[in-house]
């Protein structure tokens, strides 16, 4: 996977981009470890099932994780810097679910070296919105 290099120039307010990726089990245990949120809610199928749910429930953290990783790589890349990150999330994302994350440009300042985006993540299974909201961003100077 190469890292995007676009300029502010380079994009314009409805622009978009996605990718879609496998949040497997292992992707959740790793990030459990990583963070010590070990809620039984995103370990235990068992647990997850007696509070209504599928299966184990994916940390809306790690979502927004999927979220920097569109801009830091793809919808900007590396000519960037996260500067806000607002998100809702109305369904729950599961283990061994295939997600489609997208960002689609709102505003671009030329003036104020930023842009924002709306996003999305989409549970490709369920068809289900697992999350939705607007990030902005700054871009960085190149060196």
């Amino acid at each position: 996977m190469e890292v995007a290099r676009l300029a502010i120039g380079d994009i314009s307010a409805g622009d978009s981009f996605s990718f879609d990726t496998l949040v497997s089990e292992e992707m959740v245990d790793r990030f459990a470890a990583i963070t010590g949120d070990i809620s039984p809610l995103h370990m235990d199928d068992n647990f997850a099932a007696q509070r209504g749910f599928k299966r184990r429930v994916v940390h809306g953290a790690l979502i927004g994780g999927l979220v920097s990783r569109l801009i830091g790589v793809h919808l900007p890349g590396m000519n960037c810097l996260l500067i806000n990150m607002n998100l809702k999330y109305p369904s729950p994302a599961y283990t061994n679910e295939n997600v489609r994350v997208t960002g689609t440009v709102e505003q671009v300042s030329v003036p104020a070296n930023s842009m924002s985006l709306q996003v999305t993540v989409l549970s490709l299974e369920r068809q289900s919105t697992v999350a939705r909201g607007k990030v902005a961003l700054a871009f960085t100077n190149e060196r």
